[in-house]
């Protein structure tokens, strides 16, 4: 795999969204405050976040930087149709795997990933509350059993970036709450909530009769 170059100048790039990241933590502290909510607010700071986001990385591709795209939502119409910002799910491509051909919708996935949410008031740590993920601890390739999906029963956002993926990409992928799981709390998931995750595609096949997914 071929990891991105130039990551100073990629961290330059990326300062607005941190420091609109930032922004939006002290915000959610403050309110915390005075109203005591882990999660004040919390379906509007999302729509702020990415709102920024996707204005953030049609800039970045407008500038010629390839490591940044907006991929529209697969299960909206191709044509006819004025696409809105949470129509998109925002990727950035950490690095390039070996592979030419993407999944389909009928077939299964392995992946490795952490599933993130925003910063928000009360929840250890400045990067967002981690939700879920398929490895404990850091990242190791020799050691981490990918999990195996069924791409068609997944949330419309982690579909619409898995199916675009090769095998052995590494992104980042942000999904807006109206790709993921709406306005509703799903688990340890609040309702309005943008979905980060580290994602890498290890391998995919078409579904077969016994596959668990």
């Amino acid at each position: 795999m071929t990891a991105i170059k130039n990551p100073v100048q990629r961290m330059l790039r990326l300062l607005p969204l941190c420091l609109a990241a930032l922004s939006l933590l002290l915000t959610s502290c403050k309110e915390q405050d005075d109203n005591g909510e882990e999660f004040p607010n919390w379906q509007h700071q999302n729509d702020v976040f990415y709102g920024r986001l996707v204005a953030d990385a049609r800039e970045f591709k407008a500038s010629g930087d390839l490591h940044w795209d907006l991929i529209p939502s697969y299960s909206k119409p191709a044509s006819g149709y004025a696409y809105q910002y949470y129509d998109y799910v925002v990727v950035e491509k950490l690095e390039d795997g070996e592979g030419t051909t993407s999944p389909l919708l009928t077939d299964t996935v392995e992946v490795h990933y952490v599933g993130k949410l925003i910063p928000s008031a009360d929840k250890y740590k400045a990067d967002g509350m981690e939700f879920d993920r398929s490895y404990p601890g850091v990242f190791d390739s020799a050691v981490a059993t990918p999990s195996k999906l069924g791409v068609a029963g997944l949330i419309n956002g982690f579909i619409t970036a898995v199916m675009q993926m090769h095998k052995g990409d590494h992104w980042r992928v942000y999904v807006p709450y109206q790709l993921g799981y709406g306005t509703l709390t799903s688990g340890k998931i609040p309702g309005g909530s943008t979905l980060i995750f580290d994602l890498r595609l290890e391998d995919f096949w078409h579904k077969k009769k016994g596959d668990s997914n």
